[in-house]
């Protein structure tokens, strides 16, 4: 069981003009290839060719001036089509109260990510992966589907505290052997750390930057049971738990991952941190 839509997460500092960095991110998207060039600009109302960077600025101004005037539901969603994009890209809102940006990759086909299934090679997903964060100079960036982030992120907050009968328990948590759940979620809130100089999680897809690296210990990181170890020149590194698709209702899958959480303990870490 696969969910229809993959997540590619990509963070850095939070800057005022940190536009500028997005739509390096958008024209490399263009130039990677045909089925990642971005071709519409959906406004919250209504799909816009997309036709130039002063296009999409001035997207941005206009967005800019509803939330100005309190309308926060309108965002400005970029996308490879209309009706059934390949995938869409969305800029960090920047009235969150967050120290850092993001852009967020949506992929929407309804299949995994990688072929056989799916739309990528592993090596032109990886190709991809590094590009964006390249383009973004992000200094952390992860990909999961929705329900990998749930066993992350549910267990880990209500791990440390009591579920109540109101709190609607997810599926996959309900079908996850607790075990499993429990060495997964084993990490804290971002919120209570920095996430951009200690990693927040394990993902399929990992960009650790250098001081995230010197946080953990770069022999550490080289000695982890990544089926993909990959430095990069920045200093920072390329982690993937499996270079096939993963999914979060195999158990050997996620075993392979919370193997990865004991290894780390980034809770500690984290802790420690904080």
């Amino acid at each position: 069981m696969f969910l229809k839509a993959s997540t590619l997460q990509l963070f850095r500092p939070k800057e005022t003009e940190s536009l500028n960095h997005f739509l390096d991110l958008v024209q490399a998207c263009n130039d990677h290839s045909d089925t990642t060039r971005l071709r519409y600009v959906f406004d919250g109302g209504t799909f816009n060719d997309y036709t130039s960077t002063e296009g999409l600025k001035q997207a941005f101004a206009d967005l800019q001036q509803h939330w100005n005037e309190g309308d926060f539901d309108r965002d400005v969603i970029l996308s490879t089509d209309k009706e059934m994009p390949l995938l869409s890209l969305v800029h960090t809102d920047p009235f969150e109260y967050t120290s850092e940006d993001n852009a967020s990759f949506s992929f929407h086909s309804g299949r995994p990510l990688l072929l056989p299934e799916g739309h990528f090679s592993y090596e032109g997903f990886h190709y991809f992966f590094v590009t964006a964060i390249n383009a973004y100079k992000a200094r952390y960036a992860a990909v999961y589907d929705t329900e990998l982030e749930t066993l992350v992120s549910f267990a880990s907050f209500y791990g440390e505290v009591e579920i109540d009968e109101e709190i609607t328990m997810p599926e996959i948590i309900e079908v996850t052997p607790v075990q499993l759940t429990e060495r997964i979620g084993k990490v804290m809130s971002p919120g209570l750390f920095n996430p951009l100089e200690i990693p927040p999680a394990i993902y399929w897809f990992n960009y650790w930057n250098e001081d995230q690296v010197r946080a953990v210990g770069e022999e550490k990181i080289r000695q982890a049971d990544f089926e993909v170890i990959e430095k990069l020149p920045d200093g920072g590194y390329i982690l993937v738990v499996q270079k096939e698709n993963f999914n979060s209702h195999n158990t050997d899958h996620l075993e392979k991952l919370a193997a990865l959480y004991d290894y780390f303990d980034l809770y500690t870490l984290q802790q420690t941190s904080a």
